[in-house]
């Protein structure tokens, strides 16, 4: 192994210690050998850690709530490996993988990310990309765009791997100056996905390395999780320049979400939904109320 890559695993942790003992143990025994050190990053959970990890094991703690971009990078910086594997404590490997991943990197000295698959607990592809977002993801709405997507015209067909399960050359890391952290949560991995296709450091997705990846432990999805997704889709697509007319797109959005606020009023009011649904739509149409207002 003298001449081969090293390997870092970081792992963030809220509230979720037995799963991170889970991955931690599914690691170990899969590719022990082929891992220099774990970091597991806790973000100043209020519930103690009760497990005696192995030596190769490091936590480190925040000493107050960070949220997940923050945290993620404290453990991509600390990280010594010239390879970093970033697993959401609800992943774990289902085979070993970090041979042939090291040496995925050392053959393409260029690569600077690679996606994994990831499945559920009965061995189905659980979907862990995304192509690049387009404008119309936000105009057309999520659901709707799921039917949309294929007729996009604007829709790139770059991968971008979602950061539950995924890897990077270090020095890509370090050039990219890691997860933008303006993405509190949300897109903080589709933004640098996308600024890696941007330089010259290469991005590709292999199925070959399997994540089993459960989900659920994040964000819940409600409300919040809604307008954070409103908010920080926005910011990425500005941020990447595919916002042309900031006002008509914003005009567009804030129709159609005026009229599922209106729908979703009268079924709060006769108790078939929870009020909350309607009360998101209703900030985001007066947030981007004020994007247009304010473009010029």
């Amino acid at each position: 192994m003298n001449n081969e890559l090293t390997v870092s695993v970081v792992i963030p942790n809220y509230n979720t210690w037995e799963l991170v003992q889970r991955n931690i143990q599914a690691l170990l025994r899969y590719d022990e050998p082929w891992i220099a050190e774990i970091i597991v990053v806790d973000d100043a959970s209020p519930i103690h850690n009760p497990y005696d990890f192995p030596e190769k094991v490091k936590v480190l703690r925040n000493l107050e709530n960070q949220h997940y971009t923050k945290t993620v990078n404290r453990g991509l910086r600390a990280a010594k490996g010239e390879i970093v594997v970033l697993l959401d404590s609800d992943a774990y490997p289902v085979q070993s993988f970090v041979q042939a991943l090291v040496k995925e990197y050392r053959q393409q000295p260029e690569l600077g990310c690679v996606g994994f698959k990831t499945v559920d607990e009965m061995g189905r592809d659980s979907g862990n990309f995304m192509t690049e977002p387009s404008i119309w993801s936000l105009v057309a709405g999520q659901q709707l765009h799921k039917y949309l997507a294929p007729y996009d015209i604007f829709r790139s067909k770059r991968l971008l791997p979602f950061s539950c399960a995924v890897s990077f050359r270090k020095a890509c890391l370090e050039a990219m100056n890691y997860l933008d952290e303006a993405f509190r949560v949300l897109d903080a991995d589709n933004d640098i996905s996308m600024r890696i296709h941007r330089s010259n450091w290469k991005l590709q997705y292999n199925p070959n390395y399997v994540i089993c990846h459960t989900g659920g432990n994040s964000i819940p999805r409600d409300g919040k999780r809604v307008q954070l997704f409103y908010e920080s889709r926005w910011k990425l697509l500005e941020k990447h320049g595919k916002i042309k007319a900031k006002r008509l797109v914003a005009l567009l959005i804030m129709v159609r979400l005026w009229v599922e606020a209106q729908i979703l009023f009268f079924k709060q009011k006769k108790g078939k939904i929870p009020i909350s649904k309607w009360q998101t739509r209703k900030f985001l149409v007066n947030y981007f109320k004020k994007i247009m207002t304010h473009s010029f």
